[in-house]
């Protein structure tokens, strides 16, 4: 006489063996995804705070834009100019005099 197994004993140690192996393949997934997160996480971090260096150093370039658009449009003023020479190259007016104070 032979002892066979019973056809549902082998069948529940392949049902184990089968949902083990699929339980190692989903916390492999989950372990890939999450350190992939991690790792995405920290760029992100980094770009943010890249990101908010370039709009302090853009404010800073509009500002010195704005200021040089409003220089470039006063000279266009003749009075202006004249002031600027004046000031810059020391040209006087007839009869003035120019006294140089050292700061």
């Amino acid at each position: 006489m032979r002892t066979a197994t019973p056809p549902q004993v082998n069948n529940r140690k392949g049902q184990k063996r089968r949902i083990r192996l699929v339980l190692f393949f989903v916390l492999c997934l989950f372990v890939w995804a999450g350190y992939t997160l991690y790792v995405q996480s920290g760029d992100l971090a980094e770009k943010k705070a890249e990101l908010e260096a370039l709009k302090q150093e853009m404010e800073t370039v509009q500002a010195r834009q704005a200021e040089l658009t409003y220089k470039a449009s006063r000279l266009y003023d003749q009075d202006y100019i004249a002031e600027l020479a004046r000031k810059q190259f020391f040209y006087t007016k007839p009869g003035e005099s120019i006294y140089v104070i050292p700061e």
